[in-house]
Formats: structure tokens, C-alpha cells, sequence
């Protein structure tokens, strides 16, 4: 119609259709201004939805629902669970989303652990993590007794992190198959950075919120849906101009209600402050879904003990559960052998809500469950996670622009846009970081440790005086005041706080007050590995009295010339040892640990387990924690087996100085893991690994025995970081059987002292990206060496800062003395020149152990006029670099004709072989020079391997023409110290001459040959 054709403005025809218009505005605003007014009355317009349901059982934590199917299920029992923060009615918000109507009708049995909102149930904000997984354990538990059947746990966000938590502490028992969607395990893995820096920063975090933490309740449900709305700020002001839009459209607002509801507040729930606490410490800071030793109900735990088939979901947009982070769990559980993954289009909520995931999700999960159970084929959309050449999958199955998924990721939107953005500007950060000081993950992250815990350790070392107050006792009680409710010690998959541990020896203290126990006195310590025994030397320390420290496997004899040695008044033993200690010990014989144990103890034994505590009153005498550097802490009684037993005393100084300096060494912090696989009467085992883990404040870990399946084992279930060795204690581990993830664990760092290089190479080529650190440490004074950058293999490195002055004196062989000159004074060995290691304890750094070492191993006026040193008895080298290197022990240097021959130099040319298990070198009579000796050597093979001559004279010949063995022995074992060390003595007895098994050198044809 043309302009002339139209009607007149003021025509009737015009003014109709104004009428028209405005009636329709008016009608539209109050149908706008009625739904306003229902809403604001009411709260919203339709009745609240939610799917039928029953509730089965019912807790303090959860009520355990069971969704009405339409149709009877065949089907084993499905069992959802949801995350901390969010209601339950994500698996239903609407019934054109829900989750729990697509699977009810798809024939599935759905079950819900439905942990209500903590704010509104009588102390639900005093909930832990642990109430949160044990409720999903129990919940399986009820699942199973009501079906007959074992379950699916499928698991959402923090729901699957719960799910894994649960199939872990019940070592995956009643569980039919594990799903997840969208469930980070490594959680370090969420942010797009180098690991160490991660740390670093998750730690920095963890201080600034530390004692907010520590104050609030929790986290309350409209905090957290206020909190995501403001960072989708954008997206919350489009879908308010949307919701007024349509605010008269009321089939509009009734269709989109659920959702906006859910998404406007009412989807979100408190987060309780205990489980808060425990999820920051654990989960992010110490990211224990990786390493394992989540510690629940007292108990440790590890996902490498989940066996269950899983399958995971992966958003590739979701940014709280990164695919990375998501990806975890195949590091995390090597056991699971059927491991399945499946990459969504979509973002954190659109993984469990909306139209993708009712086209993918849920039909997969559908399809999942059916062939778990046998009763269809294995879903095609599903990838094997553990497929050689695995790559992630991206399925077109729906559109990236979805507006449904959209507007139920709403609420997240822009928080990924924004963590987009800040992720691309740290990175670019990082780079330039990188750039300025080259690896920014071992700079960095190491620069931040120096500055919070290895220089406040290394200050307190260098100002140790005599009268420091210090001492194994104090070190506990300040630990467990200023950190009380961190795990300590674990033993036995049991956990122990430092405040737990601190109660038990206050306790053992007045056990031992009312035994007759004094300060100064001495006191054996005679017990297998075990938290008692820990105990009990702390309790004496607190009580100033002196830990002797002997092996629990001397026999009578032996044991009877030990506690002379180390002049024990009295004895603590375990039930255990208690009758073998009698028999040996006429004195005042006191017995610990054990208490809920079936036992009998020796006549005239104390049952020290049988004292109260609260009625033992502390005497005026009594002081905790009197310790000062310069006393006397503890009495290690070495040898007594082939040998005379030696007491070696350690002072609190020289406690201090191994415990703080393998900390600082080690870099150990809160967030580590200690095994002590070594014994507790060993010098490495309680100065080193226990020192270090409490003085670090990290978690010590001790071996139930020391193997290499337990070891691994245990490495997994307590999330080991450091293993402390000694001697050839790796050399089993090398030399197991392959098993499944021995690349995937969380140790960091094997550090110890006594590991070969051929050892060192091996362990480290076996087992991915760990370090090794290398000590020597006499155990009286405080000459301690450290290899800290691991750049040498076989070097033991610098001394510590804080050590005393360390020196190689020049050795004379032939005359078996120290090199003097003609003033008398020792003469310091020339640049790799090997000699006598030599400690100076007239400083300040030193002198207050000179009381307690045996004169005969002093040397006075030694460099200089006045001077005081000690003898090793170790012979070092050092080279041009300054770092020193092992070379033997005085007393096993072999003394031949074209001169001296350490017999570690021939014992690692024959570790070279592979089937070398143990070897020891030792010297036998020359009887052409009586005053010379001649190398020989005992090794032994596996037991199914023969002895191949053409390879041990291949190694041999290697090594100069005085040092090759002129005899070689087979033989089946080689006998170790407590420590791992082999025992030469047995070898010495056994002897070389001709017969079975017994080689001799042929210098004619460089070959060994038979002698029988």
C-alpha cells in the first residue's frame, strides 16, 4: 500500500490500532505486574519439582534417597553423589533437564546420598571431609544390603572426588564400577603452570587464608551463589534484562523457573568450616588426590588402591574441572586396569545439566552400566584411557552454542572467561620469568622455599651455643602447639597428630616418673619399629634422661655386652622383646606398647601401659624439656655381633644439627611425606628421618617392614614425597619384579647415605623423575656432607652451613698413621689425594661434643697449637669443585704390595654386573709379603643365574693390576647390618680357599677359572 493509500493519523482506522497497541502494553504490564506480585508473595510461580522419591536411611550427614523408576529395574544399583556447595537437586533442577528422570527411564536404579544444606541441619557446620566420605561408604553399604547387588558410585565435581575417596578407603569392596564427571584429582593440574610453581602458589594462599580459616563457621550457601554471580556479572545482567523481558510471559517463566532458581541461590548450600579447612590443607595445598595419605577417620588413604572400572567425563570447556586436573586419576590409581574416558562439549555444569548432557552423559552412562552388568556392548563413545597411544576424544554430538547449556553455565560463564584471561596473563608472566632466570620451575619454586623454610633452619644451625635449649622432647611440644592437628607419624595405615603424639608422651613421662625413672639416668630402648618406640625416646628426652638406643636382633650374649657398653640402668622393651630383654638384664626392666594386645610379661617386668597418668602427680624436680645443646640426648650402640659393641654418643646439639640441617637439605615442608623404612635404633632412622620429619613439620611415615611391595604400597597409602635410605636398602627396590605405575608414585627424593652410582643411575632410570640426595654423617660430632643438587652422582657433597670445620688430613698407608710435618703438625691431603676425614670441635660449633667422644679419638693441637679434632675414621677425598667423595672406611682398606685398595672401589666395579645382588670385598693374608695383604671378593647372583667368568673378568681387568681379586666366592647371601650395610666379618670367616663355588685369578690369561 502506497503513502496515499494509508490511513489518516487521525483516521478511525488508526486510532484503532493505537487502541490496540496500548491495550496490549497495558495487558502486557499487568500480566507482568500479577506474575511480579505472585512471585514476590510466593517465591515463585509453580509448584517446587522434584522427582518421586523415597528415603531409605537416614544419618546426622545424609538421607539416602531411591528414585521411583516407571518401570521395575533389572539393573545393578546406580548411586549418585553430589558435591559440597550444591544442592542435591543438580541431578533434577527441571523436568526437562533432570538427570535422575532420564535415567529412571532408561531402566536404571538410582539411588542419591543427599547431604541436605549443613546450615540448616543441627551441626551441620561442623561437619568434616571425613563425615562427608564416610556417609558415601555407607550409603553403599545400605545400597548393597537393599539390592543384593554391587554399586555404581557416579560422582559430580566434588561428588566424584568423594566417590574416589570412598572406593579408596574401602579399597573399592561392594563397588561395581566408578563415574565421574568433571572430578579433578590433580588438583595442581587445574592451573596451566609449571608444578612447582603451582605449589608454591597453592601454598602462598593456604598462609594468607590460614587464620581466616581457622575463624568462620563455613561458607554459606548465599555467599557462594553471590560470589559466582558477581563474577558472571555480565551474564547475571543479560539473563535479569531476559527474565523482565518475559516477566508477562508466565508459561515462559514457569518453563525457565526451576533453573533460575537453582542458579539464583537456591542451587547452593553452606560449605561446613571443618570440611573447608581439611579440603584447603589436603586436597589443594598438599594435593593428596595425587600422592595419596588423605587421612580419614584416623586411617590413610590412597586411590592407588582403587581397583573398580572407571570412566571419567571431561568437559573442554570446563575450567573448575580442567581436563588436565581431571586426567589425574590415571597417575593417581595404577591399579585400575579398565579405565575409560569420555571428552563433552561442554563446561562444569554442562557436563551433568542440560540438553548436552542428555545427549551424551547420561545415554553413555546408560550404555556404561548396561555392559558393567553384562547386559549390553561396550559404548562406542567411550576411550581406553590406558591404550597405548591414548589421545583425548572430541564428540560432535552437540552444538558449541547451545543455549540451554548455556544459560545453566550461567553461572559460571564469565568465572571461566575470567579465569581464561588471568590464566593468559600469568602465563605470559611465567614466561617472562622464565626468560629473566631461565627455569622458573626450579628457581622460583626454590627461591620461595628457601626464603619460608630452609633459611630459618639454616639461621637456627649456625646459632646453635651450648646452651641453646634444645632437644628432641621440645622440638615435639613445639610442634604440636603451634601445628597440633596435622597428621604426624602413620604407621599401619593408622594416623597420628602432633598433638596426639605430644599427649602420648606427656603420658609415657609420668609412666616412667612412677617406674623410678630420673633425669641423667640412662635408659635402654630395646624394641622393633613401632610408635612406642618413638614415644618412649621422646619421653625421655623430655624428661632429661639419656635414650641408649640397641638392636632388638642381638642375641643374649651380644645384648648383655651392649648394655654394659652403653652403662643402662634400666630397660624399655615391647611385649614382643620382653622375655629375650630378661634373660639378658637382671635390672629394672620396663615394658610399652601393646596395651590392647594379648600378652605375658617377664616376672618383676613394669607394665608401663598399665600406669594412669592422671594419677602420677609430676614432682617439684620435674622440668619438661630441660635439654641444652651441649647434654648428652641419646647413646647409639653399634656393632656386637662379629665385633666388640661401641657407643656412640650424640648430643642434643648433634640432633639438632641432623634433624634441622636434613630438613633444610631436603627442602621438606608441611606438605612432604617422610618413610622411615630404616629401624629406629639406626642413626639415619631417628635422627635423620624421624629429626627431620618433626623439625620440618611433615608427616612421618614408618615402615611396617621393609620390602618392595609393601614399600610401594605404603609409599601410595601415606603419599610418601621423601624416602630416607641407608646402605644398599634400594638395591632390592631395583631389583623387583616391574609393577604396574612404578613410574607414577609420589616420591620426589631418595636421600640417604651409602648408595653406590651404579645404584644411583639404575634407580633413577627406573623410576621417572626422582632425585637422589646423598649424606655423610659421622654420628658422633656434627661433620655432616650433603650432594643437595644431586649433579654428582656418588659425591656426598659440601658441608652444611653450621657444620664445624671439616678437613682431609693426609694419610700414610704403609705406616697406617696420619702424615705429619716436621713440627709435628697434620698435613691436609693434596686435590682428590683420598685421606682422613677429620671434624674441628674446639669452635663454637663443636666444642660442646668433645665431652662426650672417647679421648682415644681426639687429636690435639693437631693444625695448629690448641686445636681439638675428631677422627672419622673415614677416608674422603675432595676435588677440585670442593665436594668431597667417599672412598672407604679405615678399617676395610685392603694394604697390597702396589698399595693401598679401597675395598668399595672393587665392590662397585662388580656391582657393574646385573646379576651382581650383593657383593663385599675384603682382604686375605699375602703369604709372600706377611705384612701385605690381597684383595678378595664375595659376591652373590640371583638365585637362577649362573656365573659368568668372561663378564667378571671383563669388569676386572678394568681396575689396576694390585687391585683385582685375586680370589672371587660365590656365595648365596651376604649378611646385613640393621642399616643395610654389608657385614664383612662372616665373609672373612667363611674364608677363600679351594672348593665349590670358589674362583682364582689367572694373571696369564686375565681370566678367572675354577679351583675344584
Amino acid at each position: 500500500m502506497s503513502d496515499r493509500d494509508a490511513p489518516a493519523r487521525g483516521s478511525a482506522t488508526a486510532r484503532r490500532r493505537r487502541q490496540v497497541a496500548w491495550a496490549k502494553r497495558l495487558r502486557r504490564v499487568g500480566l507482568a505486574w500479577q506474575n511480579a506480585l505472585e512471585i514476590m508473595r510466593a517465591g515463585r510461580l509453580t509448584a517446587p519439582y522434584g522427582a518421586p522419591f523415597e528415603v531409605v536411611h537416614q544419618t546426622p550427614i545424609f538421607r539416602l534417597r531411591r528414585y521411583a523408576s516407571p518401570t521395575p529395574s533389572t539393573a545393578a544399583p546406580l548411586l549418585l553423589v553430589p558435591p559440597l556447595m550444591v544442592a542435591s537437586e543438580v541431578y533434577d533442577i527441571a523436568p526437562d533437564v533432570s538427570a535422575v528422570a532420564y535415567l529412571t527411564r532408561a531402566g536404571m536404579d538410582v539411588w542419591l546420598t543427599d547431604f541436605g544444606a549443613p546450615e540448616r541441619e543441627e551441626g551441620g557446620m561442623d561437619r568434616t571431609l571425613d563425615d562427608h566420605v564416610r556417609a558415601v561408604s555407607e550409603a553403599i553399604d545400605q545400597v548393597r544390603a537393599a539390592t543384593g547387588k554391587d554399586v555404581h558410585l557416579a560422582g559430580y565435581s566434588q561428588g566424584g572426588m568423594f566417590a574416589y575417596q570412598a572406593a579408596a578407603f574401602r579399597r573399592s569392596v561392594g563397588i561395581a564400577s566408578i563415574i565421574t564427571f568433571g572430578s579433578p584429582v590433580d588438583v595442581h593440574r587445574s592451573v596451566a603452570m609449571a608444578d612447582q610453581i603451582v605449589e608454591q602458589l597453592v601454598a602462598s594462599v593456604q598462609r594468607a587464608i590460614a587464620r581466616p580459616l581457622a575463624r568462620i563457621e563455613g561458607l554459606p550457601g548465599v555467599l557462594t551463589s553471590t560470589g559466582f554471580r558477581l563474577l558472571s556479572a555480565r551474564k547475571e545482567a543479560g539473563q535479569l534484562v531476559d527474565f523482565v523481558r518475559k516477566l508477562h510471559d508466565r508459561s515462559a517463566l514457569e518453563k525457565r523457573e526451576a533453573r533460575r532458581l537453582f542458579l539464583g541461590g537456591q542451587g547452593f548450600v553452606a560449605w561446613p568450616g571443618p570440611a573447608l579447612r581439611k579440603f584447603v590443607d589436603e586436597i589443594i595445598v598438599a594435593n593428596r588426590m595425587t600422592s595419596g595419605g588423605i587421612v580419614i577417620d584416623g586411617h590413610s588413604v590412597t586411590l592407588a588402591d582403587i581397583d573398580s572400572p572407571t570412566l571419567y567425563f571431561v568437559g573442554d570447556r570446563d575450567e573448575m574441572g580442567r581436563p588436565a586436573a581431571v586426567r589425574g586419576i590415571r597417575k593417581a590409581a595404577p591399579a585400575i586396569t579398565e579405565l575409560f574416558e569420555v571428552m563433552v562439549k561442554a563446561g562444569h555444569f554442562g557436563l551433568v545439566v542440560g540438553s548436552t548432557a542428555l545427549s551424551v552423559t547420561w545415554p553413555i552412562t546408560v550404555e556404561w552400566v548396561r555392559w558393567r552388568d553384562g547386559a549390553g556392548p561396550r559404548p562406542e563413545r567411550i576411550t581406553a584411557a590406558r591404550a597405548a597411544g591414548a589421545l583425548p576424544v572430541d564428540h560432535d554430538d552437540a552444538d558449541d552454542d547451545d543455549l540451554e547449556d548455556d544459560d545453566l553455565d550461567g553461572a559460571l560463564g564469565e568465572v571461566q572467561y575470567d579465569l581464561d584471561l588471568a590464566g593468559d596473563v600469568v602465563g605470559k608472566t611465567a614466561r617472562a620469568l622464565w626468560d629473566r632466570v631461565g627455569d622458573a620451575s626450579n628457581d622460583l619454586s626454590d627461591y620461595v622455599d628457601n626464603l619460608r623454610w630452609q633459611l630459618p633452619r639454616l639461621h637456627r644451625l649456625r646459632n646453635l651455643r651450648d646452651d641453646t635449649v634444645v632437644s628432641l622432647g621440645k622440638a615435639l611440644a613445639d610442634q604440636a602447639r603451634e601445628i597440633p592437628d596435622r597428621t604426624f607419624f602413620l604407621w599401619r595405615d593408622r594416623a597420628f597428630t602432633y598433638a596426639e603424639a605430644n599427649r602420648r608422651v606427656d603420658a609415657v613421662v609420668r609412666g616412667l616418673i612412677a617406674a623410678g625413672v630420673r633425669p641423667g639416668q640412662r635408659v635402654a630402648v630395646i624394641m622393633t619399629g613401632r610408635p612406642s618406640y618413638l614415644s618412649v625416646v621422646t619421653a625421655l628426652s623430655r624428661l632429661g634422661a639419656v635414650a641408649v638406643l640397641l638392636s632388638p636382633r642381638l642375641p643374649e650374649p651380644a645384648l648383655r655386652r651392649a648394655l654394659d657398653v652403653g652403662e643402662a640402668e634400666a630397660v624399655v622393651t615391647d611385649p614382643d622383646d620382653a622375655a629375650g630383654v630378661r634373660a639378658a638384664f637382671s635390672g629394672k626392666l620396663l615394658v610399652l606398647g601393646g596395651a590392647h594386645e594379648a600378652r605375658r610379661l617377664p616376672a618383676g617386668a613394669v607394665d608401663l601401659e598399665s600406669i594412669d597418668p592422671a594419677t602420677v602427680p609430676l614432682p617439684p624436680w620435674y622440668r619438661a624439656d630441660p635439654g641444652r645443646a651441649r647434654d648428652l640426648a641419646m647413646v647409639f650402640v653399634v656393632g656386637g655381633l662379629y665385633d666388640a659393641p661401641r657407643a656412640n654418643r650424640v648430643t642434643n646439639r648433634r640432633w639438632a644439627f641432623s634433624a634441622l640441617g636434613a630438613a633444610a637439605t631436603c627442602t621438606l615442608t608441611n606438605r612432604d611425606t617422610v618413610y622411615c623404612a630404616l629401624p629406629l635404633h639406626h642413626p639415619t632412622g631417628m635422627l635423620v628421618a624421624a629429626g627431620s620429619a618433626l623439625s620440618g613439620g611433615a608427616r612421618l611415615a614408618l615402615a611396617s617392614r621393609f620390602a618392595p611391595d609393601v614399600f610401594w604400597q605404603e609409599v601410595r597409602r601415606y603419599g610418601v614425597s621423601v624416602v630416607f635410605y641407608a646402605g644398599e636398602m634400594a638395591r632390592a627396590l631395583v631389583r623387583a619384579p616391574f609393577t604396574i605405575g612404578e613410574r607414577n608414585h609420589p616420591v620426589r627424593l631418595f636421600a640417604g647415605s651409602g648408595m653406590r652410582p651404579d645404584l644411583w643411575k639404575r634407580l633413577t632410570a627406573r623410576f621417572g623423575a626422582v632425585g637422589v640426595l646423598e649424606f655423610y654423617a659421622s654420628t658422633e660430632a656434627s661433620a655432616v656432607l650433603a650432594n643437595a643438587d644431586g649433579g654428582k652422582i656418588g659425591a656426598v657433597g659440601h658441608p652444611l652451613p653450621g657444620s664445624p670445620e671439616l678437613a682431609i688430613a693426609a694419610y700414610d698407608f704403609d705406616t697406617d698413621e696420619l702424615v705429619r710435618d716436621a713440627r709435628g703438625r697434620l698435613v691436609r691431603a693434596k686435590v682428590d689425594e683420598p685421606g682422613m676425614l677429620v671434624a674441628r670441635l674446639d669452635s663454637a660449633r663443636g666444642i660442646a661434643d668433645i665431652a662426650h667422644i672417647a679421648p682415644t679419638r681426639l687429636l690435639h693441637d693437631a693444625f695448629g697449637p690448641g686445636d681439638t679434632w675428631f677422627v672419622t675414621g673415614d677416608l674422603l677425598r675432595i676435588d677440585g669443585d670442593g665436594d668431597y667423595w667417599f672412598v672407604d672406611r679405615h678399617g676395610d682398606v685392603i694394604r697390597t704390595r702396589g698399595g693401598p685398595v679401597p675395598s668399595r672401589r672393587i665392590e662397585d666395579a662388580l656391582h657393574q654386573l646385573d646379576g651382581v645382588i650383593a657383593c663385599v670385598a675384603v682382604a686375605i693374608p699375602d703369604r709372600a709379603h706377611v705384612d701385605r695383604e690381597l684383595p678378595a671378593a664375595a659376591f652373590a647372583l640371583e638365585p637362577t643365574e649362573a656365573v659368568d667368568l668372561d663378564a667378571l673378568a671383563r669388569v676386572v681387568v678394568a681396575l689396576p693390576t694390585h687391585a683385582r681379586p685375586v680370589r672371587l666366592r660365590r656365595v648365596a647371601s651376604i649378611p646385613e647390618t640393621d642399616g643395610f650395610r654389608p657385614l664383612k666379618q662372616p665373609i672373612r670367616e667363611l674364608g677363600f680357599a679351594d672348593g665349590p663355588d670358589v674362583y682364582a685369578w689367572d694373571p696369564t690369561t686375565n681370566r678367572y677359572r675354577a679351583t675344584t
